[in-house]
């Protein structure tokens, strides 16, 4: 008898148990994916159709163990439990078959720490990187898309001539940018990947397009974007600004000998380029002044509104720069609004019509604590620069001297990148990465920007891959739901946990053979809207006894009162 249990005790072991004392067979792949990025929602489908979708991106890398004959590879997707989705696993080659546009910013505040050196040393490292048969096109900007935007080819020649010879200037407008680069690709050759790099350090300013409309286009074009952010996130912290420029009768000749245009139109061009790179988070009030100060125009970031402003003024009278100046100072104590606080004044010749002294104007705005960024514009011989060094130096401003046309333009620009460039929309470029299939790079130390952009290399040529699918829950009720990702691995058995072999799949019951899970990822998402508290029916039932009992109440009370 214990001959025949020590045999029978042997064969379930064999028949039941085989992967005891042997290892597990090692899975031919490896899923890519980042919980914090690879999940997105959407109001509605690639076909149009309206409801709450869920997007699922990931990417899959041969990890070295060879496929089993016979067996069934598969990616299911499961929201709160419940499967909603089954792919085949796609083929994990990674593809050399590519179409990339390089999109570089050229803005001015890339003259700042190097930046532009390094970005250009960087674009050339990511050309490098990329593999021979892949077609690379370039976009270049700053407040605009410079000429010539360059095609996708195969020659890198043309392509590195352009980043070399490119110098900074103005604002940013990277999203045109990026809207620019998808429709190069979408127009490029059919049966490539294709994919758009953005590299920017700034904060989008002067865009017509808007971000969504680029996600949109993108993904209509199925082109995923990688964004690389150069320097620190920015505070996006308010900058409030008025502008006091002269516009005297001395405005009227040109600045210098080799300049044709009259000194008041070199302002307006000035001025036009100092409103055309605030960014949403910038105030500006214009001050203008001749023998009288102009009464201040309202704070307000309304682009259009300023450049029409600055447009009209014309020369005639005299010049009352300290009255002009303390009329910044005041306007800007009498607005009283949170954020940075600057007077950037201009004026072309000596003060002769103010009220005013110097003395009490520098006294004014040191105890407002606003500093005063005074700009001289013409010959020397015509201006007080003792006196403009001495309200900058005093109030922790700055003096400018612009000798001609071509300088002043140069001043207004970089101050108001100086006053208004406090870092990158972090935010915005995650989201741009994210919901194109793409992904976001940090570059905070630029010395490392090479090394960056090769890891962005890589990553583009990593087959990346997603499924959308319509939650289970369509409701916007504010709940946390669940994404599970799983690669598993099929046999020709029937799962012995499985009742019959089936499972609840898509609404309807589905054979399912035998599965091994190689691979598990999980990530989660919440609906924006009201949480609303799920209760049992008894509950309700409880309730209605309790208000029927306590309408009753009196009834009965009266009842047994009565004699």
């Amino acid at each position: 008898m214990r001959k025949f249990l020590a045999i029978l005790f042997v064969a379930v072991l064999s028949t039941k148990m085989p992967a005891i004392g042997q290892d597990k067979a090692a899975a031919p792949y490896k899923i890519d994916f980042e919980p914090t990025r690879d999940v997105t929602l959407s109001d509605k489908d690639d076909a149009g159709r309206q409801g709450l979708f869920v997007t699922v991106r990931f990417v899959i890398t041969l990890d070295g163990a060879p496929e089993t004959a016979g067996v069934e590879y598969k990616i299911i997707i499961e929201e709160d439990g419940k499967r909603v989705k089954e792919e085949d696993v796609p083929r994990p080659t990674p593809s050399e078959d590519l179409s990339v546009v390089l999109a570089m910013d050229t803005s001015g505040s890339m003259k700042e720490h190097g930046r532009m050196k390094q970005a250009k040393s960087a674009a050339e490292t990511f050309l490098n990187r990329l593999p021979a048969k892949a077609e690379c096109g370039l976009i270049l900007f700053d407040h605009e898309i410079r000429p010539p935007t360059l095609t996708p080819v195969l020659d890198r020649g043309p392509l590195v001539a352009e980043i070399r010879k490119v110098e900074p200037r103005g604002g940013t407008a990277y999203l045109d940018a990026a809207a620019k680069g998808v429709d190069l690709l979408r127009n490029s050759v059919t049966g490539r990947e294709r994919a758009l790099v953005l590299m920017t350090d700034g904060v989008d300013i002067n865009s017509t397009t808007t971000l969504e409309q680029v996600i949109q286009k993108a993904r209509q074009a199925r082109i995923r974007v990688y964004t690389i952010g150069i320097g620190e996130p920015g505070k996006l912290e308010q900058v409030n600004t008025t502008l006091v420029l002269d516009h005297s009768g001395s405005m009227q000749p040109p600045a210098a000998d080799e300049d044709v245009t009259p000194k008041i139109k070199a302002l307006h061009t000035a001025a036009a380029r100092f409103i055309s790179i605030v960014p949403s988070y910038g105030r500006v009030s214009l001050i203008p002044f001749s023998t009288a100060v102009g009464t201040p125009k309202e704070f307000t970031n309304n682009k259009a509104t300023l450049t029409e402003a600055v447009l009209k003024l014309s020369p005639q009278g005299e010049t009352a720069i300290f009255d002009a100046t303390y009329a910044g100072i005041a306007t800007l104590e009498a607005d009283a609004a949170k954020g940075k606080r600057a007077v950037i004044a201009m004026t072309d010749g000596i003060d002769n019509s103010s009220r005013r002294r110097v003395e009490e104007v520098i006294e004014r705005a040191k105890e407002a604590k606003v500093p005063l960024y005074m700009l001289g514009f013409g010959r020397p011989g015509e201006l007080d620069e003792t006196t403009m060094k001495r309200m900058a130096d005093q109030t922790g401003g700055r003096y400018y001297h612009a000798k001609n046309e071509k300088a002043l333009l140069d001043i207004f620009e970089n101050l108001s990148i100086q006053l208004h460039d406090d870092g990158i929309d972090e935010k915005s470029l995650k989201q741009l990465a994210h919901q194109t299939g793409g992904r976001y790079f940090p570059a905070k130390d630029v010395s490392k920007l090479s090394l960056i952009v090769e890891s962005v290399s890589k990553s583009i040529l990593q087959k990346s891959y997603e499924v959308t699918f319509p939650s289970i829950r369509q409701v916007r009720d504010g709940t946390a739901r669940n994404i599970t990702l799983k690669l598993v691995r099929r046999t020709g058995e029937l799962a012995s946990n499985q009742v019959g072999g089936s499972v609840l799949f898509g609404g309807a019951n589905t054979a399912v053979q035998g599965e091994e899970v190689l691979a598990t990822k999980k990530a989660g998402y919440q609906t924006h809207g009201v949480v609303v508290a799920e209760m049992s029916p008894m509950v309700y039932l409880f309730f209605l006894i309790v208000i029927g009992m306590l309408i009753a109440l009196p009834s009965m009370m009266k009842k047994a009162s009565a004699p």
